[in-house]
C-alpha cells in the first residue's frame, strides 16, 4: 500500500548486483522516483518502462508493478512481477512479490465470458423463440372493508403496503449493522496495513550492504504508521461494537414483527401538500 518506501528505500534495487545502472538508467529511474513521490503514478510508470528498455534490468519491473498498483490497474501490476519473477529467477525478494500477486489475484482475475449470443427468432437456421406463457397477475391485499366499497371506519379501503413499525425498524437497524461492518473491516484492513509497514521500515536492509536504514531517512513514515496504527484499530473496534448493537435491535425488531405482524400496516396516501405513511403511527413528508 504504501509502495513509496519501498522505492525510496535505496536505488541499488534498480540494478541486480552484477552490474552497476548507466547513466541513462539511473536518470530515468531519478525521473520515475520523483513522479512517484509526486502521485503521478502513470508518469512514473513511463519513467521506468524507459529505463527498462536501455539494459532490461529486471529490477526496473518491480517498481513498474507499483506504479500500476497505486494508479488503480492491479491486472497490470500483477502482470509486471510475473514478468520479473521469470526474469530473475534467482531473485533474493521472490517471497515477498509471490505475498503481493497474492494479494493482487482477486482484483487482477479476468472478468467471465460474456454469454453467447441468443439467436433472433426467425433467423435462417435458428429456433423459433417460445411466447412466454401468460401469468395471472398478483392479487392486491386490501384493507377490511364493508359494503360500498369503504372500510370498517367509514372511510375509503387503502391498500396494504404489509410494512410496519417493526419490520421498518429491523430493516433500518439491519442496514446500519452491514455498514457499520463495512467500516469495521475497512479501518481492521488500514491498521493492519500501518502494522506492515513499520514491520518493514524495521527490517529493511540495503541490498549492497546488508545495512538497516538510518532512522533519520524513515522517521517521518515510521512515527505516522506507528500514530495510525492504534488510532485504525480503535475506529474498527468501535464501529464493530456499533455493528453488533444494531444487529441485535434488527432481531429483536424482527421477532416482533413475526409476533405481533397483525398490528396495522403502513399505508401510503397524499396528505395536505404532500404525502403520509400511517400505521400504529404516522409520518408525514
Amino acid at each position: 500500500m504504501h509502495a513509496t518506501l519501498i522505492c525510496a528505500a535505496a536505488l541499488a534495487l534498480a540494478a541486480p548486483a552484477s552490474r552497476q545502472p548507466s547513466a541513462d538508467e539511473q536518470r530515468l529511474y531519478d525521473e520515475g522516483l520523483r513522479a512517484f513521490q509526486a502521485g503521478d503514478a502513470r508518469a512514473a510508470e513511463k519513467s521506468w518502462k524507459a529505463g527498462y528498455a536501455v539494459g532490461h534490468d529486471p529490477a526496473f519491473l518491480v517498481h513498474i508493478g507499483e506504479a500500476q498498483e497505486k494508479a488503480g490497474a492491479p491486472a497490470e501490476a500483477a502482470d509486471s512481477y510475473r514478468r520479473y519473477l521469470r526474469e530473475a529467477s534467482d531473485a533474493a525478494d521472490r517471497a515477498e512479490i509471490e505475498q503481493r500477486l497474492a494479494r493482487l489475484a482477486p482484483a487482477a482475475s479476468p472478468e467471465p465470458p460474456a454469454p453467447a449470443p441468443v439467436e433472433t427468432p426467425g433467423e435462417f437456421g435458428g429456433v423459433p423463440a417460445t411466447p412466454p406463457t401468460p401469468t395471472a397477475p398478483p392479487r392486491e391485499r386490501t384493507a377490511p372493508s364493508v359494503p360500498g366499497g369503504r372500510t370498517a371506519g367509514g372511510k375509503p379501503a387503502q391498500e396494504d403496503s404489509g410494512w410496519n413499525r417493526y419490520n421498518i425498524t429491523a430493516v433500518a437497524s439491519a442496514s446500519v449493522a452491514v455498514l457499520a461492518l463495512g467500516v469495521a473491516a475497512l479501518f481492521a484492513a488500514q491498521a493492519s496495513s500501518d502494522r506492515e509497514d513499520v514491520d518493514r521500515l524495521l527490517n529493511y536492509r540495503v541490498a549492497e550492504t546488508g545495512a538497516p536504514l538510518k532512522y533519520s531517512a524513515i522517521a517521518d513514515q515510521y512515527e505516522q504508521a506507528m500514530a495510525d496504527g492504534p488510532r485504525h484499530a480503535r475506529n474498527a473496534k468501535i464501529a464493530l461494537a456499533v455493528s453488533a448493537a444494531a444487529a441485535a435491535v434488527a432481531a429483536t425488531f424482527f421477532v416482533l414483527d413475526a409476533r405481533l405482524g397483525a398490528e396495522p400496516a403502513v399505508t401510503i396516501a397524499p396528505a395536505g401538500g404532500g404525502f403520509a405513511a400511517t400505521g400504529g403511527w404516522q409520518w408525514h413528508f
